[in-house]
């Protein structure tokens, strides 16, 4: 994972930094679906494939903007060859509007498995990498989510969609609830205790592949609301709630769960 983190550097520095605040009439455009897509965002994913499966041989790569409108792109997850999903601009709304708070991620997924993943700032140069049984580390220091001292629940932040934290007075239950625009900032802020929890109902294994990991080796807990795992390529009608830890998932979902049970559901994915 050193050569990856490597890797994400060296493609965040000639691909996208260059680019930030500087993006040129015709480089942003638009998705069929929705959302933002720049030339960043290509060139970052068309160089994070070769380098990734030049250095594991026989791998195959699962990036956002190729696997735009093709639903056989996730056939791969499922196949026997190790798996590259790659997000090569998290929160590409925020970088197009010059906003800092956007990441690049990489997880390696075996037999539809995460078994390992890295998270990149590119404005802060912070990482946070894991590899399954292996823990969470943060530049050569161990991470560890731990709700030992977990506070009442009018202290804790968290990250919500629009819809919930607007239902039900539950902004008003929690210090803050907002969300960062960006997965992998999040999933980095529950591993390393700035924030408690976070609920994803958009479950696109780029977005959560690599996080999902990374929070569960810290020590948190990471589930949809039935309490099965995640796993890349599913999707779960309730969505993902990731927390800093047991005790605090429990918490949170006690609060949050009548009120996910009630919003209207999201269009296949």
């Amino acid at each position: 994972m050193d050569k990856v983190v490597s890797l994400m550097r060296d493609v965040a520095e000639e691909e996208i930094r260059p680019r930030f605040r500087c993006l040129q009439e015709g480089e942003i455009r638009r998705k069929d679906a929705g959302g933002l897509v720049t030339i960043a965002d290509t060139e970052s994913e068309r160089r994070l494939g070769d380098a990734l499966t030049s250095l594991l041989p026989g791998s195959v790569v699962l990036g956002e903007e190729a696997a735009e409108g093709d639903p056989a792109a996730y056939d791969c997850l499922s196949g026997d060859a190790p798996v590259w999903i790659v997000d090569p601009l998290d929160g590409t709304s925020n970088f197009a509007s010059g906003k800092p708070d956007y990441v690049v991620i990489v997880a390696l997924a075996v037999g539809g498995e995460t078994r390992a993943g890295a998270i990149l700032v590119p404005e802060t140069g912070a990482s946070i990498v894991a590899e399954q049984g292996e823990g969470a580390w943060s530049e050569g220091r161990r991470v560890c989510s731990d709700d030992a001292e977990l506070p009442e629940l009018s202290a804790m932040r968290g990250s919500l969609g629009r819809r919930l934290r607007e239902r039900d007075g539950i902004d008003e239950i929690f210090e803050r609830v907002n969300t960062a625009g960006c997965c992998g900032i999040e999933y980095l802020r529950i591993a390393t205790g700035e924030l408690h929890f976070a609920h994803y109902r958009g479950l696109k294994p780029w977005d959560h592949a690599a996080g999902d990991l990374i929070v569960r080796e810290a020590g948190g807990r990471v589930c949809y609301i039935d309490g099965s795992p995640y796993r890349p390529g599913e999707s779960h009608r309730y969505g993902l709630l990731s927390a800093c830890g047991d005790e605090c998932w429990h918490s949170v979902l006690g609060v949050l769960r009548p009120s996910i049970e009630n919003l209207p559901s999201l269009k296949p994915q």
